[in-house]
């Protein structure tokens, strides 16, 4: 009848009217976690350098290095060889060689947790509101969840009080299985007026797998453009727009933390 709302009409209000404060609540967690760390626009690229305690296979060395929005590197250095990771968005390589679709997803969890606090608030309409808990030391938090991208998702849980990071899940599903990556963060310091955790415990499947040290953190404008060249003569795993790897290999084990 001519006057009256749609029943879509009516569905689109009811759900802007649910909808819109949870966002808004959301948003207002956001900006404190964000202020709590430091604020202040995102950084664009982190250069960082420290030493890793691996449980399964000893001391390391490790620099890392995070462009926004998709460019991550890591290479660890163990007694005995060197780890190399590399991302460029839908194509990565592991020691040289095209990454299977579990370790790209992993990587893409790693290069997600970088400037984690900022990355949450520019992702803030895909940020989900979970409610209050406890972590395992029993202090209350807040938990978040930010769905990154199909089948890859990070579970943020906040000090109730400080608003700082404690830690963070990272949750990989392939073809019905789930992976989990947890890292605990601890030791914040400031650097160049950021807060960062010099401190990260790593996590998978919930056995405890090693801790990373930082010494040194680095927020420069862009990162020299060498420090993504992909591997000379590799071809990488491209990843098609439904999500669904392109070239796929036989999994390889997700070594170090």
């Amino acid at each position: 009848m001519a006057g009256f709302p749609s029943k879509a009409s009516i569905a689109c209000l009811l759900w802007l009217a649910l909808t819109t404060p949870a966002l808004a609540d959301v948003r207002g967690l956001l900006a404190e976690v964000l202020a709590a760390h430091g604020g202040g626009a995102a950084p664009t690229a982190i250069h960082e350098r420290g030493v890793i305690e691996s449980l399964r296979r000893g001391n390391a060395v490790v620099e890392r290095w995070w462009q926004a929005p998709d460019r991550f590197r890591i290479e660890i250095g163990y007694p005995d060889e060197t780890e190399s990771r590399l991302l460029r968005g839908n194509e990565a390589w592991q020691q040289g060689q095209p990454a299977t679709p579990a370790f790209h997803g992993s990587l893409a969890l790693q290069a997600a947790r970088m400037a984690l606090p900022w990355r949450l608030q520019e992702n803030a309409r895909r940020v989900i509101d979970l409610g209050t808990g406890k972590n395992g030391d029993g202090r209350p938090v807040r938990v978040l969840e930010w769905p990154v991208q199909e089948g890859i998702k990070l579970i943020v849980e906040i000090d109730a009080e400080s608003r700082l990071i404690l830690r963070s899940r990272g949750i990989l599903t392939i073809n019905n299985a789930s992976m989990e990556f947890a890292t605990g963060y601890e030791d914040y310091r400031s650097v160049a007026g950021r807060r960062v955790a010099m401190i990260e415990r790593h996590f998978a499947m919930g056995e405890y797998t090693g801790t990373t040290t930082l010494d040194s953190v680095e927020f420069p404008a862009v990162l020299p453009a060498p420090t993504f060249n992909p591997p000379a003569g590799a071809g990488g795993l491209r990843v098609q727009d439904s999500g669904k790897p392109v070239l796929t290999q036989a999994a390889q084990p997700l070594s170090g933390p």
